[in-house]
């Protein structure tokens, strides 16, 4: 079931997803983070509209999430998010996409 965040645009926004093929435990992690997924997207929308665009790898630093949260939250704000064809490197050195909020 989809949520519709009035802070966000009032887009739908669907839970964490696991694949069919993951197993049980992959499932069950994706619901435990419905909650916090929501707040990481305002956090994550906020710094883009407020510190301008970032990687995923910045906003993690930045709002103090665990590696790779900000990437796994950037795709599920599609409408309100874009990537930029800008890069930047990431604090282990690779090249990574920039965000920005539309």
């Amino acid at each position: 079931m989809s949520k519709t965040l009035d802070e966000l645009g009032g887009l739908p926004l669907f839970p964490p997803k696991a694949r069919n093929s993951d197993p049980d435990t992959s499932h069950e992690a994706a619901e435990s983070m419905e909650g916090e997924a929501d707040t990481q997207r305002k956090w994550i929308l906020a710094s883009l509209r407020r510190m301008g665009p970032q990687t995923a790898d910045e906003l993690d630093q930045r709002l103090g999430l665990r590696p790779t949260s900000a990437g796994r939250r950037l795709s599920e704000l599609s409408g309100l998010v874009e990537m930029t064809e800008k890069t930047a490197l990431t604090r282990s050195g690779r090249r990574a996409h920039v965000w920005r909020a539309v």
